[in-house]
Formats: structure tokens, C-alpha cells, sequence
């Protein structure tokens, strides 16, 4: 089973590498809690990721990429505008997620930074590896020094600003000491200056005025304005060929070329501005949404956050503005701004609202240009992409779940392929807290707000007995289907039976039919009629406002009885409904909806006899389901031989005919009604895996259900026997210490707050 559910996953990844971008960017496995396992980048993410999907035994694979592979279950990815941009982006990815599969430095020292310090006189322009705080101009990041180096190389062909370190340092301190900088420092311009490799600054030949035109022109260039130095370069390069000096031009053409490299590959994903951004990007694709929100901060874009979202939405716009609430409700680390597509009516309230929540400004804009406008079309267009990818997930389950459900019709001989599926466990501790479950699947997905639980109420505490329990739930889940009451009367009718309440002219029938009523009890009578005679009827006895009595049925047939007995529960509302039962009928009454009382209330006290049962019918046990009104197109059942017989003789009593099949856990073998010999599944048959994958979605249903049963009656039999403690103060106890063990463990002084001295007493008597 371990190779087959393997092989599927793997399967499943390839549908959605086979339709994953090719553009460049940024790909994250993960596991199947959802951890990111590696983060890797790519020129082309669909060809890369092809790699990790190849066959187990393909020799490329080496030790490492063989057990990651065997971790993944899923796959996400963000396209990027470059290689660059994706080169940066899972640097910040792998420092801020550490993924176990990732090769991890140990410092921040893989960045360099063009650092101009303008808070000097004279500044100088160096590549450096940090940002201090020291009020000079830092841009960057970039990831390769020599790249930074050459291009600085061509920008001083553009504007020359390079100038020795000795230089600037000595007029640097001339300005300190209020000294003229305008005589030269150097009996002669130094070499440097002579062959062009420095400005001639400090020589008498380049101003300050000068060479801060030429500095705040790189601060240009590096704030993304590129245009005016290729225009410049591309002048002198024209210049130099008419001059006839080849090699000047040729070294100006390769300095044009760095910028239009340096153009191409502009990034956005990293910056040295500290912004704080929330960027929100949205696409809508077949009446579904996606949002990705992508997270820079500090400058540095270091998360993308993705979300799928259920119900339909009329644009962009709608979407943002539910949302944006919804997310920001849930969180802690609120941006300065969220950057939308579209701004919604209410983004003035939205903003509002955030900024209240963060208690600082946060606003909610729409960026016209810049950078904001780049990372803005990078959240879109992964959006888009994470929605074509989820489109295909869902289309590569659905066909799996298509091919096994048209399996299984086939292999059980099933008329078509099931469309409900409904799965069946039964657990117990021992023979108490015996519980069972109902699991769905619909359409081959689990649909779990139709999961149902059933508290046994046919058997004693300590008794064991999984027929019984397993027959009492079906019998409880089948009666759902097998009876109308409105068509049972019309049945009931051509036969010439009605029923009603009494009329005057019947009380006397109605006693010697029914009995005397008892006195001082208010009641109420269903009769049957046959051919306008009275011939039986049930009694309904109204003890108090919320409490009532049925007395048995009486009538000819079990048939009658019964219909009588599920129209008075029919007709109830918000009473609870006690019935006194011979034990043998217990389960028959069980099948009702009926359970055993677990504290018999005073008024029937002496009326219970040996042999009887007191059972009850509550209120919100008896409404419409509309899990349990749907029919189902195959049964379930975990177990062998005996469990499906007792399926089947449940199915029986409930006069259904429905598809049922057990799956015993020893060998995974499949039952069917009429054959001794389990059904052979083909290996690997994706349908024998859907019913394993429904059988253990039950198991695991029951013995949650059980387990909060065992906790609850836990907490319950340590604090209701204690004298003298009611239960208002033992709710307050629960709610102000959580616990027994909390109650337990508090201080007599944190307990007087609620109990009296007398129940603090009986309290620490007790625990």
C-alpha cells in the first residue's frame, strides 16, 4: 500500500509539474503537513521541477534528491520577472523559512551594497557587504561583486566621480578645518587622473560642484532612472568611432552593454528603502478566486502567502474588500501599506479599521508607478499562476477519483459509479462509551459537515457487542429513508384506516380501548379508526410544560404500533418524550431515535419495574438531517463476514435495498452479499484504496467521538456526585479553571470566589 500511495503522489506531482510555468522563479516542496522541505530557483520552473518527478529508479538521482523526493506531497512556486530577481528571492526564502533539505550560510555576507556617503563634503563611493546606520545612501542588494564593480566601471565613463580614498579623506578634512579645496593637492594630476581611470578631483581640473553632479546622477541611475547614462555613453561611443578611437568605442560599448544587462535584469524583490508592504495580488478564473499576498519587509520581500478562496466574487475589487478583513483579523504583523489592484468602496474604512487593529497608520493604496506597481504585477501574475495550478490539481483529482469511482461500480457490479458513499465503524473502551460513525464521500471526496456520530443506547455499560451496535446504527440511519409518514397514511387510508384525535362521541370507546386516563394529567389521544370505529390509538400524557409520557401503543399490528409511535415523535416539538418498554423492545425503540435515561427522573421512579426500561426521545435528536435524508448509492462497512450480515439484516428490517460491501483490515479483503469469497481487487486498484481511505476515515471519526465522550463523562462523574455543588457552580468551576485537574490544583482562596465554605469542604473531600 506504502509503493502505491507513493507511486499515486508522485503521479499526482507530475500533473501539476507537466502544467507549471515556464517562466523563471522561485519553487517550494512540501510536506504533507504543509513545512516547506526546499527551496530552489529556476530559469525555467516547469523543466526544473521535472527532475524531483522523475521514475524512483532513474540512476540521475542521487541520495539526496531520492529523500526529499520521498517527503514531497505538494509544490508551490512564484514566478519572478528574471533569473536575478529569483536568485535574491530564495536567498530571503531559505533565511526566513530554514528548510531542512537547503544548504544553509552562516552569515549575511553574500549581498554587496553601492554605499555613497552623502553626509560628507566629498563622498566617496564604495562596494561594501552591510548597511550600517550612519546617514549614508545604500542601494542594493546585489549578488555579485565583480557585476557591481563593472558596472561601476561604466557608469564613471558616463559621469566620472571616481576619485582616490587618499583624496577625498584629505579634502574631506580641509572642509572640517574651513581650508579652501579649490587648489590643487598634487604638484602634478597623478596617473590615475592622466589615462581617465580617476575624475581629476583634488587636481584642480574637477570641481565639487562638478563631481556632485556627476554623484547625484548615479543616485539616479541606481534609483532605477537608466536612461541618461546609456544616452551619455551611447554619445561618447558614437563620438570615439568618428574619431577613429576603436578601442575608446569599444570600451564604451561594453559599458552600455552592463547597463542594458543591468536594465534587463532590474529586480524588485529586494531594495534598500525599508518598506513595509503588504502586496495583494488577485486572479479569477472559472467563478473561483486566488489571492496571493506577497510580504516585503525591511525592503526585502521575504514571504508569499497564498490563499484559495471558496464562493464567488463579482471582481478584484469585491474580493479585497472581504478579504483584507478576514486576513488582517488574524494576524499580528501589520505592513504601513497594503497595495491592492483595485481599491474597493470601502477602502477608507478598511483603513481605518487596520489602523486601529495596528495602532500606528496602515494605509490601503493602489500604486500608479515605481517599484510598488512591479511588485504589485508580481503578487498578480503569481496569482494567476497559483490558480492555473490549482485548476490543474483539481482536475488531476478529479480524475483519479473519476477512474476509481467507475472502478468500483465495475468490480461491484454496481449500476453506475457511486456518488454518496457512506462508511461505517463501530468503537468502544472495553464495552463502554461503545459509540459509531457515518463518514461521506461525494463524488470520491470526503464531505465532512455529513459525518454523523451515534451514541449506542441498546447496550448496557460493559457489554460488547458489535452486531448489535453496528445493527442499531444502520436501523437509526436507514429509518430516515424508509418511511413517509405521508405516504404511509395515504397507504393506510385505501385500506380503509384513518387516524385523528378523539371526538366526543368516542370517550367512552377511547377508554375501553386505550384505559382510563390517569387523573390530573393532561393528555393527548391519536386514534385509529377502521371503518369510523375506533380500534386502537396512543396516549400522550403532558406532565409538565417540556415533559411527556407516551403510554404503548395499542393496535392490532406491530405495523400500526409502530406508525403511531413515529407520528406522536413527529408532532413533538420541544418536549422531551419518555416511553416505558419491556427490555426486549428496548432496540426496537432505540431504532426511533429513543435512548436509555441515564438518571431516572422522580416521577417515573416507582413505575419502572423489573424487566422494563425507561427510555427518552430528545428534542434535537429529532430534527430533519440532511445527511441522513439522503440516500446513499453504497454501504460500507469495516469488518468481515459478521458485520456485513449484520448490515444486511438491518437493511432488511428497514425494507432497503441498498449496495453494501465490508473491508476486513487483516488482508484488505472486500465482501460482498451472496459470496463467501472475498472479491478480487487488481494490485494498486485505485478503487480498493478509496474504500480503505473511507474505512480508516471512519475508524478514526469513531474513536474521536468516543474519546470525547470519555473526557466529558470523566470530568462529569469527578464533580457531579460532590454534595452540595450544583450545576451552576459547576460550570463556574469548569469555565474559571478549565479542568478538574485546574480545579484540582487552585487555591482555596481562587475557589471561594464561586463555592461556599461548605462546598469548598465537600469539594477538596472529593478530589
Amino acid at each position: 500500500m506504502r509503493k502505491s500511495a507513493a507511486s499515486d503522489s508522485l503521479a499526482r506531482l507530475r500533473a501539476i509539474v507537466a502544467k507549471a510555468p515556464t517562466a523563471p522563479g522561485v519553487y517550494r516542496w512540501l510536506d504533507a503537513k504543509g513545512d516547506v522541505l526546499y527551496v530552489g530557483k529556476a530559469k525555467n520552473l516547469r523543466s526544473r521541477m521535472k527532475s524531483y518527478v522523475l521514475p524512483a529508479k532513474d540512476p540521475s538521482l542521487g541520495p539526496w534528491k531520492t529523500a526529499l523526493i520521498g517527503k514531497i506531497a505538494d509544490v508551490e512556486v512564484t514566478v519572478t520577472r528574471s533569473e536575478l530577481e529569483a536568485l535574491v528571492l530564495e536567498t530571503n526564502l531559505i533565511k526566513e523559512l530554514k528548510p531542512k533539505y537547503n544548504v544553509m550560510m552562516k552569515d549575511d555576507k553574500n549581498y554587496v551594497y553601492v554605499r555613497i556617503s552623502v553626509q560628507e563634503a566629498f563622498p566617496s563611493v564604495t562596494v561594501v557587504r552591510r548597511m550600517e546606520e550612519d546617514k549614508a545612501k545604500y542601494f542594493g542588494p546585489y549578488l555579485q561583486a565583480w557585476k557591481v564593480r563593472n558596472l561601476l566601471d561604466a557608469l564613471h565613463e558616463a559621469f566620472p566621480y571616481r576619485t582616490a580614498k587618499e583624496t577625498l579623506d584629505r579634502l574631506n578634512r580641509k572642509v572640517e578645518k574651513g581650508e579652501d579645496t579649490t587648489t590643487s593637492l598634487y604638484p602634478a594630476p597623478p596617473l590615475e587622473v592622466q589615462i581617465g581611470r580617476h575624475c581629476g578631483l583634488g587636481c584642480g581640473l574637477y570641481s565639487r560642484e562638478q563631481y556632485w553632479e556627476a554623484l547625484n546622477e548615479l543616485i539616479r541611475f541606481f534609483r532605477g532612472d537608466h536612461k541618461p547614462a546609456a544616452e551619455a555613453l551611447q554619445r561618447e561611443m558614437q563620438q570615439a568611432a568618428l574619431d577613429r578611437k576603436f578601442e575608446r568605442a569599444g570600451q564604451l560599448r561594453d559599458a552600455v552593454a552592463i547597463i542594458r544587462e543591468m536594465d534587463e535584469e532590474k529586480q524588485v524583490v529586494s531594495d534598500t528603502t525599508g518598506d513595509n508592504l503588504d502586496i495583494i495580488g488577485v486572479a479569477l478564473l472559472k467563478e473561483r478566486a486566488q489571492v496571493v499576498l506577497l510580504r516585503e519587509r525591511g525592503g526585502k520581500l521575504i514571504g508569499e502567502m497564498s490563499f484559495s478562496l471558496v464562493g464567488q466574487a463579482g471582481d478584484i475589487a469585491d474580493v479585497v474588500s472581504q478579504f483584507l478583513p478576514q486576513y488582517y483579523s488574524t494576524v499580528t504583523d501589520f505592513p504601513d501599506t497594503v497595495l491592492v489592484a483595485q481599491a474597493p468602496e470601502d477602502a477608507d474604512t478598511l483603513s481605518e479599521w487596520l489602523t486601529e487593529r495596528r495602532g500606528k497608520r496602515v494605509e490601503v493604496a493602489v500604486p500608479e508607478r515605481g517599484k510598488k506597481v512591479q511588485l504589485l504585477h508580481m503578487a498578480s501574475r503569481n496569482a494567476e499562476e497559483k490558480i492555473e495550478q490549482q485548476l490543474a490539481k483539481w482536475e488531476a483529482v478529479a480524475k483519479r477519483l473519476d477512474d476509481a469511482l467507475k472502478q468500483l461500480a465495475e468490480l461491484l457490479q454496481l449500476p453506475a459509479p457511486p456518488k454518496r458513499i457512506e462508511g461505517y465503524d463501530i468503537s468502544h473502551l472495553g464495552g463502554t462509551e461503545t459509540v459509531g460513525s457515518m463518514v461521506v464521500l461525494k463524488d470520491g471526496k470526503t464531505a465532512n459537515d455529513h459525518y454523523r456520530s451515534f451514541t449506542i443506547r441498546t447496550l448496557k455499560d460493559g457489554q460488547i457487542d458489535d452486531y448489535a451496535a453496528l445493527r442499531e446504527v444502520l436501523k437509526r440511519r436507514l429509518r430516515h429513508l424508509s418511511r413517509d409518514l405521508k405516504l404511509e397514511e395515504a397507504a393506510f387510508k385505501e385500506r380503509g384506516v384513518s387516524f385523528g384525535r378523539p371526538r366526543k362521541a368516542e370517550v367512552e370507546r377511547i377508554a375501553d380501548v386505550l384505559g382510563e386516563a390517569p387523573p390530573k394529567v393532561e393528555y393527548a389521544d391519536l386514534l385509529v379508526r377502521q371503518d369510523d370505529a375506533v380500534v386502537g390509538g396512543q396516549r400522550a400524557l403532558l406532565h409538565a410544560p417540556s415533559t411527556v409520557e407516551l403510554l404503548p401503543a395499542v393496535a392490532d399490528t406491530l405495523e400500526l404500533r409502530q406508525f403511531l409511535l413515529r407520528r406522536s415523535l413527529a408532532s413533538a416539538k420541544k418536549e422531551k418524550l419518555y416511553i416505558i418498554v419491556p427490555d426486549a423492545e428496548v432496540e426496537d425503540y432505540g431504532e426511533l431515535g429513543f435512548r436509555h435515561v441515564q438518571t431516572i427522573p422522580k416521577l417515573f421512579a416507582d413505575r419502572v419495574l423489573p424487566g422494563t426500561t425507561l427510555l427518552v426521545s430528545l428534542p434535537s435528536e429529532r430534527k430533519i438531517d440532511p445527511s441522513l435524508t439522503a440516500r446513499p448509492d453504497l454501504l460500507v462497512i469495516d469488518g468481515g463476514k459478521g458485520q456485513l450480515s449484520a448490515a444486511l439484516e438491518a437493511l432488511k428490517q428497514s425494507g432497503l435495498d441498498l449496495h453494501v460491501v465490508s473491508l476486513a483490515k487483516r488482508e484488505e479483503e472486500v465482501f460482498v452479499p451472496g459470496n463467501p469469497v472475498p472479491i478480487v481487487f487488481p494490485q494498486d486498484a485505485q478503487a480498493k484504496f478509496l474504500l480503505m481511505r473511507l474505512r480508516d476515515e471512519a475508524h478514526r471519526f469513531a474513536n474521536r467521538h468516543r474519546e470525547q465522550r470519555g473526557a466529558k463523562h470523566a470530568v462529569e462523574s469527578a464533580i457531579d456526585n460532590i454534595p452540595g455543588i450544583g450545576e451552576e457552580s459547576k460550570r463556574q468551576l469548569l469555565t474559571a479553571f478549565g479542568s478538574v485537574a485546574g480545579i484540582r490544583s487552585a487555591s482555596d482562596t481562587e475557589l471561594r470566589t464561586i463555592l461556599s465554605p461548605a462546598q469548598l469542604a465537600a469539594l477538596r473531600a472529593a478530589l
